[in-house]
């Protein structure tokens, strides 16, 4: 294999997504639970091998005043597989940032506890979204099947396939652009009409310590959950959704005329006939003003639900998550430095306001046939970006059938998260 590229550009949605450190921690994370012991030394091999087929994910970020790039790491930088029979050390692996400046984007811990391995692998939610994450983590899998039959295997590196969002935009329709730039006027004329978010009562406090908090549905309930949602002509992620809205306005004591708006990202893999994209990369747009209800709540749950069910039908059929890359597109030509200061000017008066937008991220289904390490996980999840104070994100995931709802929060979440999380799920119909 020839020497691989000492530098890699930077795409618009790098510069953007390392902009919202302000807000998040942005690491992604995916624990998998096996009732077996796995091959420790062929997961590292795997592991390493990854860094070389995505050569992205062995490179840190170097941010310039104009213009960023990534910077492919000597191999003495590009680290290890953690190995540990210390349940304190894979929780401190946990709660521990991944810094994009200093790399590699992918890393993993292989907690050998008495039950059964766990591993859990984190990547920087700027070289990818969740979509893109489940896709590194199924080529590690691959990976490391592929070396049981071949120990001597390398894989050819992927240098052509494109990181940018334009491999989606490109299959927009010309007839679509005008409307979607005519929803984009309106959810900026919305925004700055009825700036006022409805949020949880969260203090600004310190980032330390960090908890992760996790509730389970089993696949009993999702199944049934699932089915009463189709009655109504309504998806899963639109109970949810309508949960959460419901949760918000109880747990945050709504006074009726906050707008009840979230901020939620969608996967743009979605317009890819693949369902892939070309190379691991943040393909996701985050949507400003879908869902907003308003001050429109509903009596009940199904009424809150038949309102986010109609909402979500009307934005699909406008091509959801394109209006939102549209917007991004205006701020290509700017410095990268002007694009920081933008943020750090909306995070200064989100706080001074303690106007937050709840936000709320979907990384959807984890396919068990792509998180097998030579047997099947009993149990996998997906942690979202932790969301600082006095804002908060929570996410959902999937697998096998069962759904977790989980939130990263600092000592003054913790208390009102754990209600607000308990609330969502008392909220969903029995």
């Amino acid at each position: 294999m020839d020497a691989l590229p000492r530098r890699f550009p930077a795409r618009l949605n790098d510069r953007l997504s390392v902009c919202l450190d302000l807000f998040y921690d942005l690491m992604i994370q995916l624990e998998l639970e096996f009732a077996e012991r796995l091959d420790a030394d062929r997961l590292a091999r795997a592991l390493r091998l990854a860094l070389d087929a995505e050569p992205i994910l062995g490179c840190r970020l170097v941010e310039g005043w104009l213009r960023s790039h990534w910077e492919r790491l000597d191999e003495a930088d590009l680290g290890r597989l953690l190995v540990t029979e210390s349940e304190d050390e894979y929780e401190a692996f946990k709660v521990t940032s991944l810094d994009p400046h200093t790399g590699p984007q992918l890393k993993a811990c292989l907690w050998r506890a008495a039950d059964g391995d766990r591993l859990l692998f984190k990547v920087t939610d700027i070289v990818t979204d969740g979509g893109g994450f489940k896709e590194a983590v199924a080529m590690v899998s691959g990976l490391y099947a592929r070396l049981a039959d071949d120990p001597d295997h390398r894989p050819e590196p992927n240098l052509q396939g494109s990181r940018s969002a334009w491999q989606v935009l490109r299959r927009m329709p010309w007839w679509a652009v005008p409307r979607s730039l005519l929803d984009l006027l309106r959810d900026l004329w919305f925004a700055v009409a009825r700036p006022t978010h409805h949020g949880l009562p969260i203090d600004d406090g310190p980032r330390t310590p960090l908890t992760f908090l996790v509730r389970e549905l089993e696949a009993d309930r999702i199944a049934r959950l699932a089915a009463w949602g189709r009655a109504r002509d309504a998806t899963l992620n639109d109970l949810l959704v309508a949960g959460v809205f419901r949760a918000l306005a109880a747990e945050g004591n709504w006074d009726g005329q906050a707008q009840l708006r979230l901020a939620m990202t969608i996967d743009l893999r979605r317009y890819l006939p693949s369902g892939r994209g070309a190379a691991i990369a943040n393909l996701s747009a985050v949507a400003l003003a879908w869902p907003c209800l308003g001050t429109e709540l509903g009596a009940d749950f199904p009424a809150t639900l038949a309102r986010v069910a109609e909402i979500t039908r009307y934005r699909k059929g406008r091509g959801l998550g394109l209006t939102e890359s549209l917007a991004v597109a205006f701020v290509a030509p700017l410095p990268h430095a002007w694009a920081r200061g933008i943020f750090r000017h909306v995070w200064r008066q989100q706080v001074e306001q303690h106007n937050h937008q709840p936000a709320l991220t979907n990384m959807g289904p984890i396919d068990p046939d792509t998180v097998t390490f030579g047997t099947r996980p009993q149990a996998a999840r997906l942690l979202p970006p932790p969301g600082y104070p006095p804002g908060f994100l929570a996410g959902l995931s999937g697998y096998d059938g069962s759904l977790t709802l989980s939130a990263g929060v600092y000592p003054t979440q913790r208390e009102i998260m754990g209600r607000f999380l308990d609330r969502v799920l008392a909220e969903l119909p029995e």
